[in-house]
């Protein structure tokens, strides 16, 4: 067991992390070729990418905002338990509002492989090859932050049990150690997805410059 005086943990370096939205691109209206198709589908994307990027965001915050309690009241010498496990307990539901958000994402990411994979352009073989790329790094980011999101609802169950009087482990070190994990696994795979919308933003400016 630690004593109750210990700092809890500092939850995130997420000011760059992952709460950035995708840019949209204007494709050419007097464009027919299929590369504007693609740039179409790619903004409907970020449109559904930037809803996403915001309930990731009032989550983050939430928890970010229950540890710098947990910190205020243990360097003070002082706790109101009850006050924290309701804010875990609230925590857990933003966290799986966030998965719910995500399900739309990962439509919208279905949606452009399979509204792109079947078009045609001719003798180009750049731009298809870029819209494959461009649906790769879709498929990645989506993982990305399924997995941080998983990640967090385990760092939310220990943190929760780590702080339930109730529970025979209260204030069980190991508890606190297993949510630790799994939250630097969690910002692990907000970096991994932050890599991956550059990427995406990056090869959705190539198929711009290619209409």
């Amino acid at each position: 067991m630690m004593e109750r005086s210990r700092v809890f943990f500092i939850l995130l370096l997420l000011a760059g992390c992952m709460l950035s939205a995708a840019g949209c691109t204007s494709p050419r209206t007097s464009d027919t070729h299929n590369t504007t198709i693609v740039i179409q589908d790619y903004n409907q994307w970020a449109e559904a990418q930037g809803t996403y990027a915001g309930q990731v965001k009032i989550s983050l915050t939430r928890m970010e905002a229950t540890i710098d309690a947990y910190n205020h009241d243990a360097s003070s010498g002082s706790s109101d338990p009850g006050t924290l496990q309701s804010d875990v307990a609230s925590d857990g539901q933003t966290i799986a509002q966030w998965g719910v958000a995500g399900t739309a994402l990962s439509t919208a990411t279905d949606s452009f492989s399979s509204d792109t994979s079947s078009l045609m352009f001719g003798s180009d073989q750049e731009t298809p090859w870029l819209a494959g790329l461009l649906a790769q790094e879709m498929k990645i980011y989506d993982i990305s932050m399924t997995n941080a999101q998983q990640h967090f609802v385990d760092y939310n169950r220990y943190m929760g049990s780590y702080l339930s009087v109730d529970a025979p482990d209260y204030r069980d070190d190991s508890l606190r150690t297993a949510a630790m994990d799994a939250k630097t696994r969690a910002l692990a795979s907000l970096s991994d997805a932050d890599i991956a919308l550059s990427n995406i933003t990056a090869t959705a400016k190539q198929l711009q410059q290619r209409q």
